[in-house]
């Protein structure tokens, strides 16, 4: 029999190991019914935690934060199980704003009856998170576009491969595109529209000193005269050029695992 700690570490949890361990016909695992994952309960042990001296505050059934002032972090979780560790900063304009310093996409074959342990997990990023040096931004970073051919390689390994890679399209020195064509002859959206490209656009904004990373699909409708329209961002986070291209390009990358 596998003890519970051995198959907890064993297991890709949020399901973003590039190559999966193997587990043997033996493990428990592979007998368990897979079971909703509830993340109103997973919050409820986080809300029993502190950060340093910070109690949890501004608790929602999808958000939960701890501290209000520069240096205070909070756990986002979206619709699709995916996991957000931010970190809020003063930008250059002294305006407030939350980098993103970890994401996660919970594995699909089912975590629930584990929100304890999946918690402790999540809480040692948000510790991380908070007790991480104070960043700000930068007025001088030069090296987007070796941050992007970063991201994008790290985008390559890790996508559906429904997604076929186009190349990366340089509009300035501080703002790229890096463009993903749809396998086949696209797939069709909810509202009977075809999804012909997925861009994900990387900018620098030195009046600020921050990165922006937005991820949208380009459209066209079926049946139609041919046409493409640019649909509403479904990912737009930001980050410091203070933080390690692993820790930016890992962010990015988990937004295409189950895409």
């Amino acid at each position: 029999m596998t003890r519970f700690k051995n198959w907890f570490e064993a297991i890709d949890i949020f399901g973003f190991n590039e190559k999966k361990p193997q587990l043997s016909n033996n493990d428990d695992f592979l007998e368990r019914p897979i079971m909703a994952f509830d993340v109103g309960l997973m919050m409820e042990f986080l809300a029993n935690k502190t950060i340093g001296l910070q109690q949890s505050g501004s608790q929602f059934i999808n958000e939960i934060q701890w501290g209000s002032d520069f240096g205070a972090v909070k756990l986002i979780v979206d619709n699709g199980y995916t996991f957000y560790v931010k970190k809020l900063i003063k930008d250059l304009q002294g305006e407030s704003r939350w980098i993103t310093k970890k994401m996660f996409q919970l594995n699909r074959q089912g975590y629930g009856g584990h929100e304890d342990p999946v918690s402790g997990e999540i809480y040692t990023h948000l510790e991380n998170a908070y007790n991480s040096p104070p960043e700000v931004g930068d007025p001088n970073f030069h090296d987007l576009e070796s941050l992007v051919i970063h991201i994008t390689n790290k985008i390559r390994r890790v996508a559906n491969e429904t997604l076929v890679y186009q190349g990366i399209k340089k509009i300035t020195e501080n703002n790229f595109l890096i463009i993903f064509a749809i396998r086949g002859s696209g797939v069709e959206g909810p509202d009977h529209s075809r999804i012909e490209e997925n861009l994900t656009q990387i900018t620098y904004d030195k009046e600020l000193g921050t990165i922006r990373c937005t991820n949208y699909n380009v459209e066209s409708p079926v049946g139609r005269s041919h046409s493409w329209s640019v649909m509403p961002s479904d990912l737009d986070i930001y980050f410091l050029p203070s933080q390690s291209r692993d820790e930016i390009s890992e962010c990015v990358a988990v937004h295409f695992k189950y895409y």
